[in-house]
């Protein structure tokens, strides 16, 4: 009975999530694969913050949405380790095989070069897993701060934070396709299918975890309760990009991209744009806040002006 209520079922994912990149890691440093043994390791120190946070069970994470964040990461860390560290094929090209053919890939990104559909995919699952974590961290730091935050509520910004990211990461793309030549993922076509995919997973994150939490179920809401400053903040910083994913994806699917001019540089900037908005909007609230703090500090000093 007691190692029954001593079991923590968060253990298990991330200890397979480390020791997995770290597999991965030494294994591609052994090949000359540096690229994706950098990658690998940040993997191995994501690991370890997540077992630092999850280790003792207080955050009460149930194990499945764990399995579904390590599933998506290893999608990604093993699609690039299938390749090699040159031109030639990779450790799965058994008989002949052509890259293409099942695992056979070749070059320093693996699967990810022979197969367009496997960054749409992985981008789509990245957004699921990372929707998913905060609508579970969001739930879990209301009930823990009392915010008596609304399922609608934290559905909603799970979602715009999850598009933004992915809005963010495209923008870094972006840079290092155009300006520093670093990433040879770019062009309008892969920009814009990878913002629709990661609106999609967003939604499949968010719809998953608002019917699967069972804090969802026992939470206490109150419509009227106040936002907490961490929330508006979250929105206000998350919302310009959310709004320049949805059109930029609504574009690409329904105009062919006729709004943008299919212009990989122009979408861009637009992207930048809505970063810089974001930072605008944050800096705004903050500095509001910060007036708000120094009248209310003010009256109290000076009780009878």
């Amino acid at each position: 009975m007691q190692g029954h209520r001593t079991r923590i079922p968060e253990r298990a994912p991330v200890m397979a999530w480390l020791i997995s990149c770290l597999i991965l890691t030494v294994w591609n440093l052994s090949r000359g694969l540096n690229l994706w043994a950098g990658y690998n390791f940040g993997g191995v120190l994501m690991a370890l913050l997540a077992i630092f946070i999850l280790w003792s069970g207080r955050v009460q994470m149930p194990a499945l949405p764990l399995w579904i964040g390590y599933s998506a990461t290893m999608l990604h860390f093993v699609g690039g380790s299938l390749g090699a560290a040159d031109s030639g094929p990779g450790p799965f090209c058994f008989g002949g095989m052509q890259p293409g053919e099942w695992l056979c890939a070749d070059g320093v990104n693996g699967m990810y070069h022979v197969h367009p559909w496997w960054d749409k995919l992985v981008h789509g699952m990245n957004s699921t897993a990372i929707a998913i974590a905060w609508s579970f961290g969001w739930r879990r730091m209301s009930e823990h701060n009392g915010w008596q935050l609304s399922p609608v509520v934290v559905a909603f910004t799970a979602f715009s934070l999850s598009v933004a990211i992915g809005v963010a990461y495209e923008v870094y793309e972006f840079f290092g396709k155009t300006m520093f030549q670093t990433i040879d993922q770019g062009g309008y076509v892969n920009t814009a299918t990878d913002l629709v995919s990661d609106m999609l997973g967003a939604g499949l994150g968010v719809l998953f975890s608002h019917f699967y939490d069972p804090m969802n179920k026992t939470s206490i809401t109150d419509g009227n309760a106040p936002r907490p400053t961490q929330l508006i903040l979250t929105n206000n910083g998350s919302f310009p990009l959310l709004v320049m994913g949805a059109l930029l994806s609504v574009d690409f699917l329904l105009l062919d991209g006729g709004l943008v001019n299919r212009d990989y540089d122009f979408i861009g900037q637009l992207m930048l744009a809505s970063i810089v908005v974001s930072g605008v909007l944050v800096a705004c609230r903050l500095i509001q806040q910060s007036r708000v703090k120094e009248n209310k500090a003010f009256d109290t000093s000076n009780p009878s002006s």
